[in-house]
């Protein structure tokens, strides 16, 4: 994505403030007559306006105050309200058709003009205009306070030109005019040129320049007219760094003093306040200046194509120079190297092209090259094979001067011809432009040092070196030590930097000690002293203490019983860092040279002995393990139980038992315990003894729960008398009928009775393991067959007679069954078999009183059953 700079000549942005409407704005004048000492001018004040309008965003004037001073004293000589003399609206109108969202571009010219006549003067005249308020956000003007108290941002403008006097014998002139009022595009960050130029009637020279901006006056008057301006001088707006009046846009972009052009690499997006002056020369003097103020606005667009590469490749490295591609993606791309070849590719990778022999070429790079909206790009290549930037540097020490060396650079096509050191202290002048500098560094620390270096054929290189500055010369010498009395110590001292070694006291029990490696031989704890002195005086030094032992001391665990199998930890503890060995005695070997060791002994006792060892002098402990077996637990029973049934669990092999799960067991402490599992269950139990190994060893038994049995026998039923009836029982896999009475058979599930008589049935059902569940079934003999209605119910909720049914007997379908009030209206109705009535009508209770029912059926003969009569409902 690009971005593109819209120079609206005088015209591009909205400002925030009160009145915040006009952006930019000129005076000229044109000489029209002299008579006498008077002479006679048409003066013109331009002003632009945004477009918009808004309640903070004021019209352009209806009116303004042209003011003219004194130059000789700046007083004023007169204000003269000027009306509108005309009004214009300007659109951008090319629009560049490869831009994808290009910006609304409006602005408006508001022009006042008068002629006005002044008694001449040796001076001249400053003729001004004032407004009070730029936009807050400009990116390179401090934005201050409007001198209205309110506290907004808004710097304002101030519009002028002077009218040269007789010192200058240039009364009779007319100013330059700008050649064109038109808005344009260009791209940010990309080069780009527009024409400032302006033309004088009178053929005088003309010098362009950029020049500082005035700040403005008063806040608008009454009637969308601005006050007058107040009396010169006037006093520059304040720029942000790093612009300032000759650098409004920046040091890239320039004018041309010549030309009036505008050219360079556009800034980035955002608002900028930007003046020209165009200087007026009469036979070589200056006599007068035309400025034009307008301010430039920095929008986002984006191009459909855009080539993008760097300007230049000039590292030199070698004839093979990788080129990189940052245009637009998806494209196709043609290469031109400036050397009679070309290459062609839809990739935007880096890719190598070889000269054949070195020069300065100009390649050319074309992005959609066949389309109306393709783009290209330029850049030079050095091929000047080898430069290689590098340096060393020698004395590191702080406050004292570190070297810096470049000889290390190789440059085969030129002499280097421009070097530039910066060595990073944060501190201005900490650079240099010598080949060989020296530098002296106040503070240790780490300093990233960058040489940029640029032989005479052009190639550039920048390095980066990181240097570590000290305080204290490095070095590294032995640690802190013991030493067995019968021995001497080699200590050691050692520094990357060249230098010299002093061990101190010097005189005692010490050889060599103005070497890095001196033999010590101390009776008793003594501290040396190393010092280290590199070659620029610098000085670190270090102690080192010697703590010499007569005896050394060791100890490891005690005697103890251990489980056959267990891994023990054999761990010590000693007076100091010494050298270990360990030995298993019964068998004479040495195991480990560890301070602590892990062993399996075997059975029924082993012993081992430690040894620690600080040169000559030694110390050694043993322990003995005695090795027992672990507990031999076993539990049981492994077996199936019946759902509810309780069973006895055993537990065998120690002195102590601890059932799992707790909860399913009477007493979790004893070997032999009641257990009543709801499920299926393994028990675990935890064994340990008295015989030494602590070890406590598990044993498991896994009982299996056959879950409850859910017998069925069926539902109660109402039976014709004479009719047999066959039972039908679920939930086992074998059954037992009780009692035998009217049953061809009690040992089936599904026996057929003839007993006539009310009687109750219960079938016991069998699982495969032989668990047994039961369940009763009712069985009533009725006359039939025939449809039986009682009299009377009581739906009061207590579970007795709530329900108000036809009770069929040898009846195999209910066609219907009806109820309805002593009046003829149906409240309830059903063909359920065996369904009733609650008593309710629409969810609410009937009344109390008599209904009359009516139902009907078909007996097991196909014959119709009819029945009639009323019920009384009580509660």
């Amino acid at each position: 994505m690009k971005k593109l700079l819209v120079i609206l000549l005088c015209m591009v942005c909205a400002l925030a403030a009160q009145a915040s409407h006009i952006i930019g704005g000129q005076v000229y004048y044109k000489f029209v007559s002299r008579t006498g000492n008077s002479l006679t001018y048409t003066i013109s004040l331009k002003l632009y306006r945004i477009c918009t309008n808004g309640p903070r965003i004021a019209k352009m004037p209806d009116a303004v105050y042209l003011s003219a001073f004194d130059k000789s004293n700046y007083g004023k000589l007169a204000d003269y309200k000027i009306s509108r003399t005309s009004f214009e609206e300007k659109n951008l109108g090319q629009i560049d058709p490869c831009i994808m969202n290009p910006p609304t571009i409006c602005y408006q010219i508001g022009t006042y003009t008068t002629t006005v006549t002044i008694p001449a003067n040796n001076e001249g005249y400053t003729i001004a205009f004032q407004s009070c308020c730029r936009d807050p956000f400009m990116l390179n003007v401090v934005a201050e306070p409007i001198p209205d108290g309110s506290g907004d941002l808004g710097t304002g403008a101030t519009y002028y030109i002077d009218i040269p006097g007789q010192n200058v014998n240039a009364q009779q002139n007319s100013s330059p005019m700008f050649n064109k009022e038109e808005a344009t595009l260009v791209c940010a960050d990309k080069k780009f040129t527009y024409d400032f130029s302006a033309s004088d009637a009178d053929g005088d020279s003309l010098a362009y320049e950029f020049c500082d901006a005035y700040k403005g006056g008063r806040l608008t008057g009454e009637d969308n007219v601005p006050p007058a301006a107040s009396n010169p001088p006037y006093n520059f707006v304040v720029y942000k760094s790093p612009f300032d009046g000759q650098h409004p846009l920046g040091a890239n972009v320039t004018i041309n003093p010549k030309t009036g052009i505008i050219s360079g690499i556009a800034p980035a997006a955002g608002k900028y306040v930007v003046t020209v002056c165009v200087k007026e020369y009469r036979k070589g003097v200056q006599i007068s200046t035309l400025r034009k103020d307008f301010h430039i606005n920095v929008t986002t667009c984006v191009k459909q194509v855009t080539a993008a590469m760097p300007d230049k490749y000039n590292d030199c490295s070698s004839l093979t120079i990788t080129f990189t591609n940052n245009s637009t993606l998806g494209k196709p791309y043609y290469w031109e190297f400036g050397d009679g070849t070309s290459f062609s590719t839809n990739s935007t990778a880096p890719f190598t092209h070889t000269y054949a022999k070195q020069g300065l070429y100009t390649v050319k790079m074309w992005v959609d090259k066949n389309s109306n909206c393709g783009d290209s790009a330029t850049a030079l290549v050095y091929a000047y094979p080898v430069f290689k930037a590098a340096f060393t540097a020698a004395g590191l020490c702080s406050n004292k001067e570190t070297k810096f060396n470049s000889g290390a650079t190789r440059s085969d096509a030129g002499g280097i011809e421009y070097y530039k050191w910066d060595f990073n202290t944060g501190n201005a002048g900490d650079t240099s432009n010598a080949a060989n500098p020296n530098w002296s560094y106040k503070t240790a620390g780490t300093y990233n040092v960058k040489l940029y270096m640029r032989n005479n054929k052009g190639c550039e290189q920048t390095i980066t070196n990181a240097i570590t500055i000290y305080d204290k010369p490095p070095f590294t010498a032995t640690a802190d030590t013991l030493l067995c009395i019968k021995d001497s110590l080699h200590m050691w001292a050692n520094s990357p930097l060249p230098g010299k070694f002093n061990w101190t006291p010097d005189n005692y029990f010490i050889l060599n000690p103005n070497t890095p490696d001196p033999i010590v031989f101390p009776p008793r704890k003594t501290t040396y002293k190393v010092t280290f002195v590199d070659n620029q005086g610098c000085i670190n030094d270090k102690d080192i203490l010697v703590d010499v032992r007569d005896t050394i001391h060791v100890k490891t665990i005690a005697d103890s019983t251990v489980c056959t199998g267990d891994e023990v930890h054999l761990g010590t503890e000693a007076d100091g860092l010494y050298t270990y060995r360990w030995t298993d005695l019964d068998q004479g070997t040495v195991i480990s040279f560890n301070p602590d060791v892990y062993v399996i002994p075997p059975p029924p006792k082993r012993s081992y002995e430690v040894q620690v060892a600080l040169g000559k002098c030694r110390s050694t402990d043993t322990v003995s393990l005695k090795v027992v077996d672990p507990p031999k637990p076993t539990a049981a029973p492994d077996t199936t139980v019946c759902f509810g049934v309780p069973l006895t669990l055993r537990a065998t092999g120690g002195a102590y038992y601890r059932w799992s799960p707790t909860f399913y067991v009477d007493n979790a402490s004893a070997p032999v315990t009641l257990a009543r599992p709801p499920d299926t269950t393994l028990f675990t139990v935890t064994v340990t003894d008295t015989l030494g190994c602590p070890k406590p060893v598990t044993a498991t038994a896994l009982v299996k729960v056959v879950p409850k049995v859910n017998a069925f026998a069926g539902n109660d039923t109402i039976i014709m008398l004479n009719t047999p009836f066959q039972l039908n029982a679920t939930g086992g896999v074998r059954y037992s009928w009780s009692p035998p009475d009217g049953l061809n058979n009690r040992n089936i599930y599904n026996p057929v009775t003839t007993y006539n008589h009310d009687i109750t049935y219960t079938v016991t059902a069998y699982t495969q393991e032989g668990c047994p569940g039961t369940d009763n079934i009712f069985v009533r003999f009725i006359k039939g067959p025939d449809i039986y209605i009682p009299n009377a119910f009581s739906p009061n909720g207590d579970g007795l007679n709530d329900i108000f049914r036809p009770l069929p007997v040898g009846i195999v379908t209910m066609e219907f069954f009806r109820v309805f009030d002593r009046w003829g209206k149906l409240v309830y109705a059903t063909t359920a078999y065996l369904k009733g009535w609650d008593g309710t009508v629409n969810g609410q209770n009937a009344a109390v009183g008599t209904y009359v029912w009516v139902v009907q059926g078909k007996d097991v003969n196909n014959n119709t059953v009819q029945r009639k009569g009323t019920v009384t409902l009580v509660r």
